[in-house]
């Protein structure tokens, strides 16, 4: 029997390692190759790996809750019958003798899978978090990486911006001291891990506050009109386009037809420059059953129609759901939209996005009275919080922007959305 390696895949430049989240079979279970064996979650999304040869599992390297890096192996399968998958095709090993030598053949196959990396390659998102927080080429060559063949990767970066002086005293004293081990934190109470997702948020999320100066103004939106329009519309629109006449795609819809006049808002930030985007590519953040967030990007909204916009976001938020993103679907943003007001928050400050410079809330709609000149009307009213980074953007600018969103959304017709 020819034994062969089961080995965490290469899920993108940016994606060094992954966490295991449960095996599919236990050791001495028999599995078919091609059949999935594990389930491992990664910074951007939940991946199954497949078993790479027929027999039976001889070991599990890595077990659940465990990282592992790209490459690096994670269990063994003991293959059994006349052929062993390798690579793209199969090999017999019915000759006596050569299961040995058809064991090395595939674990070369897998070991050169992955390229061979020295200590100066970098992602992009490790260039990208460099250059946001100042950190030199010099310095980032000077720094120990953890990854495979010591590359660098995000969490070597972020442990040491946190240990890296920045001339800002301690917290209640607690900056610097070591980390609770385990034994004192249950003392306190149940004790539950960050996901590996949950910790990649954390980082983001961090990292963000510590790099934007974050302002966030908030302007009011009379929705009655679109409200009146959902109400109308909704299921004809679902059926014709199936696609929901939502408030987050009508919004994402406005927010396109405005960005290009607003070309600084529609920017990133590198190094001691501001790149103004060509494209304009709006990401929707949707919460998981888990708790956790992810950003999926409808690219080019400024170029399509209300009812694509409608349909690409659907889609992109069922795949959200079923865990099922791939990585271009949450890559190349340039703005963001959060909606916190589906569970009934009126108004929030989100944080910005990096490296995108504005991230736009969305609080819940509620009929609200109204002064119209010397009557009180009741109104479908929606608060619009907009958080920007002041490096870039000053308050004249942003506080243009919601206005021109603001007029947009309420002069919004069945027939510019074509609904009719």
């Amino acid at each position: 029997m020819a034994r062969v390696p089961i080995v965490m895949p290469q899920m993108g430049e940016s994606i060094a390692e992954g966490t295991i989240l449960r095996w599919l079979r236990k050791v001495n279970e028999r599995v078919n190759a091609d059949e999935i064996i594990v389930e491992v979650e990664t910074d951007k999304a939940n991946v199954e790996i497949e078993s790479p040869a027929t027999g039976i599992l001889a070991s599990c390297l890595k077990q659940e809750g465990e990282t592992a890096a790209a490459g690096e192996v994670i269990g063994y399968i003991e293959a059994e019958g006349e052929e062993l998958l390798v690579g793209e095709g199969r090999e017999s090993i019915g000759a006596p003798g050569r299961g040995e030598e058809i064991s090395r053949r595939p674990e070369r196959r897998f070991e050169q899978r992955i390229p061979e990396v020295d200590k100066a390659y970098f992602s992009p998102y490790v260039l990208r978090l460099a250059m946001v927080n100042g950190i030199g080429l010099e310095e980032l060559r000077s720094l120990q990486g953890s990854g495979v063949n010591g590359r660098i990767t995000k969490r070597d970066i972020l442990e040491y911006l946190a240990r890296r002086p920045v001339g800002t005293p301690s917290v209640e004293g607690m900056v610097g001291k070591p980390a609770p081990n385990g034994a004192e934190l249950s003392t306190l109470g149940k004790v539950v891990p960050m996901s590996s997702v949950r910790k990649t948020i954390a980082d983001h999320m961090v990292m963000s506050v510590r790099t934007s100066a974050h302002v966030t103004m908030v302007h009011p939106v009379d929705m009655s009109k679109v409200v009146d329009l959902r109400n109308r519309y909704r299921e004809s629109f679902l059926q014709r386009h199936e696609a929901r006449l939502s408030y987050t795609a009508v919004m994402m819809y406005v927010c396109s037809r405005v960005l290009p006049d607003f070309p600084m808002i529609n920017s990133v930030v590198c190094g001691t420059n501001i790149i103004l985007r060509d494209e304009i590519n709006i990401g929707c953040a949707v919460a998981l059953a888990d708790e956790s967030l992810v950003v999926p990007v409808v690219w080019h909204a400024d170029r399509k129609s209300f009812p694509r916009i409608a349909r690409d976001l659907t889609h992109l938020i069922y795949l959200a759901r079923e865990r099922a993103l791939k990585r271009e679907h949450v890559e190349r943003g340039t703005f963001t939209i959060s909606n916190f007001g589906a569970h009934g928050s009126i108004l929030g400050t989100p944080i910005i996005n990096q490296p995108q410079v504005a991230i736009l809330g969305m609080g819940a709609i509620s009929c609200t009275p109204v002064v119209e000149g010397d009557r009180i009307v009741p109104r479908e009213m929606m608060y619009m919080s907009l958080s920007f980074d002041h490096r870039v953007i000053d308050g004249e600018l942003g506080g243009r922007f919601l206005r021109n969103l603001q007029e947009h959304m309420e002069s919004l017709s069945a027939e510019e959305l074509e609904l009719a």
